[in-house]
């Protein structure tokens, strides 16, 4: 009897330990995200059955298709691609070089120097309010219709973000160590290089992150009004033409370029530059569990 009882009770233990696996994976960070994915694409196939104008995944990744390989649109219309990235990189990179220079220039001004604050924290609040689509309608005026208003909407969205997250990072930096480097007479180059930069490290990259985002939107929205190349012109081509499935898909190209520089170029800059706080963690931790070890070892004796 004990022995069918034990026979008969594994089956419900492994069926409860399956349970309790499939749901801590479904829980976990990496099911977490899967799920929201899964669900977005549901989603959008619901929505595109209940509106019309609404295009399914399988209209906007056949759509992709073409465009990546050059295929048909329908009569003369051929896919363009790698051209109208490669004009949209060429203006962002060079928007997005002028910002962090320039708000890494101004940050560490305004941190460093009552003067500078007084002078121009206000002007960077008024930059901070004003969103990219202000600056696209700008800078279409102020230089037309070419490659100077995309560039300019980047450089101009974005170095306000940098410029604060430097500036507060400079002054947290402790008091003391400036009235130091004064006190021994230490060049203010030497003190940019030697003392404020390497404190700036983190405060530099979440302006960089910031700047990232938000210049890329940009250079969209500059594109969209004052340009006839770029990935912003294209989304408005489709659009214009009533073809919502090249809209969304140069849209969706769009998030994803912006997902995949954050997770393969930004993220595993700042964990290189980072490294030591990891080294610190774990030196840390071993520490932390050397110290338990004897009140353990007591404990077990007693």
């Amino acid at each position: 009897m004990r022995a069918n009882s034990g026979e008969s009770l594994t089956p419900h233990v492994s069926s409860a330990k399956n349970r309790r696996g499939l749901w801590a994976l479904l829980t976990s960070t990496g099911g977490a995200r899967v799920t929201s994915y899964v669900a977005g694409v549901i989603g959008w196939i619901i929505l595109a059955e209940i509106q019309n104008r609404v295009p399914g995944p399988w209209k906007v990744l056949n759509f992709l298709w073409n465009e990546l390989t050059g295929g048909s649109h329908g009569g003369v219309l051929t896919g363009e691609w790698g051209e109208h990235l490669l004009f949209t990189l060429q203006r962002f990179g060079l928007g997005l070089v002028i910002a962090f220079l320039a708000g890494l220039s101004v940050g560490i001004l305004i941190g460093s120097k009552r003067y500078f604050h007084a002078l121009m924290n206000d002007t960077l609040l008024v930059m901070l309010a004003l969103p990219a689509v202000i600056w696209a309608f700008l800078t279409v005026i102020w230089f037309g219709l070419g490659w100077e208003a995309p560039v300019w909407t980047v450089a101009l969205s974005a170095v306000p973000f940098v410029a604060v997250n430097v500036s507060h990072g400079v002054r947290a930096i402790k008091p003391e160590l400036h009235l130091m480097s004064a006190s021994f007479a230490v060049p203010f180059g030497r003190r940019i290089r030697h003392l404020v930069l390497p404190a700036l490290t983190g405060h530099i990259f979440a302006g960089l992150r910031f700047a990232v985002i938000i210049g890329w939107n940009g250079v969209l929205l500059a594109e969209w009004f004052g340009s006839a190349e770029g990935v912003g012109w294209r989304a408005r081509y489709w659009y214009d033409a009533n073809r919502y499935e090249g809209f969304v898909g140069w849209i969706a190209m769009f998030i994803l370029f912006i997902v995949l520089l954050d997770r393969l170029v930004l993220t595993p800059l700042q964990k290189r530059a980072f490294w030591w706080r990891d080294v610190q963690d774990v030196d840390v931790e071993l520490a932390v569990r050397e110290a338990e070890l004897p009140e353990e070892n007591e404990l077990a004796n007693a």
